[in-house]
């Protein structure tokens, strides 16, 4: 089965940065996806915005006051951890919560699933397109007051304000429950047929296709910051900087205990894992037969990664791409993908 999941980082996030933290700075944002066969990068070439939507505060502040230009209205956005990235044409600043800027801009991150993508809209909307056949992608998009979204196999999760989670498209394991899922929640993950929800407690939430233990009913107990769902399993990073592995490991891709390990990102593939350590190297784990995880992992300074159904992607500091694993289309060049972006100084 094909896995797929979005994950991004770009920096160290300071443990209890205040509410309302804005900075602009680099590397240049981005937004890449690792799905199944194909993969999508998009880099920006100006300074960057970032804004923390706090473990505290899932809520997604709405930036106002000075109305600088924006450098397009297409969504280059991208989300870590409750994290909305926004390109501005500016220099280095700090915007504080009696300062904001006004974002202009339409969209705030975006995710993909097999078929479809979804986006969030800056006035809490999610727009949808591509395929439609599970209810995925809605032509019209949906409605509400949403601050995150998650894009699975045919279904698609949209995180409230208030915490609680919209769940639409395919149903048949229960991983999109019509009537959506209640709770105090601050992160979301869509999985091939499986769905996760971290709470502010740090404990996850679990539903849907749970053949191989990757959505327990109970969920999974814990002081987690961020999470991935994949092909058949689940992670979880805690705030320890080690990562909690559940649900299939036939090919090792979900160790029962774990993986011990400073790390600040986590992603999730068909049936292999990824992990950034703090140095920016990258740790990998589960099936490599088209070297999409080699166990002596990847060496460099990255800050994002991105776990497809058998290739993987990271983002270096400096803006360019890695590869690895299987590049029969074309989605996992050997010698990367590399532009004519600028890393702004911080």
């Amino acid at each position: 089965m094909s896995g797929y999941t979005t994950t991004t980082r770009v920096m160290h996030v300071p443990s209890s940065p205040p509410r309302g933290w804005v900075d602009d700075i680099g590397p240049p944002s981005f937004s890449i996806f690792g799905k199944g066969r194909r993969s999508e990068f998009r880099l920006g070439v100006s300074r960057w915005v970032v804004f923390f939507c706090l473990c505290h505060s899932a809520r997604v502040h709405s930036l106002s006051s000075e109305g600088l230009p924006m450098e397009s209205e297409e969504s280059l956005a991208s989300k870590v951890m409750r994290t909305v990235w926004v390109p501005w044409q500016r220099e280095r600043r700090l915007v504080r919560e009696r300062e904001r800027i006004q974002a202009t801009r339409r969209s705030a991150c975006l995710d993909a699933g097999f078929n479809h993508a979804v986006v969030l809209r800056c006035d809490g909307g999610v727009a949808c397109w591509g395929s439609n056949d599970g209810g995925q992608a809605p032509p019209d998009g949906v409605e509400g007051d949403f601050v995150a979204i998650a894009a699975g196999g045919y279904h698609s999760l949209a995180l409230r304000r208030n915490g609680s989670v919209a769940c639409w498209g395919r149903n048949i394991e229960s991983q999109a429950p019509p009537d959506g899922v209640d709770g105090d929640f601050v992160a979301i993950a869509a999985g091939v047929v499986h769905s996760l929800a971290l709470r502010r407690n740090g404990s996850v939430a679990c539903w849907g296709h749970n053949g191989a233990g990757q959505a327990p009913p109970d969920g999974v107990e814990g002081e987690f910051v961020a999470i991935s769902a994949g092909g058949d399993h689940s992670l979880a990073l805690r705030r320890n900087g080690s990562v909690a592995c559940w649900g299939d490991n036939d090919e090792g891709q979900a160790p029962p205990d774990g993986v011990a390990g400073d790390f600040v990102a986590i992603a999730a593939g068909g049936i292999h894992s990824l992990a950034i350590r703090r140095n920016g190297s990258v740790a990998c784990w589960g099936e490599n037969f088209e070297g999409q995880a080699p166990s002596d992992g990847i060496q460099g300074d990255f800050v994002a990664i991105a776990a497809g159904g058998i290739h993987s992607l990271a983002i270096r500091r400096d803006g360019s791409i890695a590869c690895w694993g299987d590049n029969d289309a074309g989605q996992a060049p050997p010698d990367g993908v590399r532009g004519p972006f600028k890393t702004p100084e911080v």
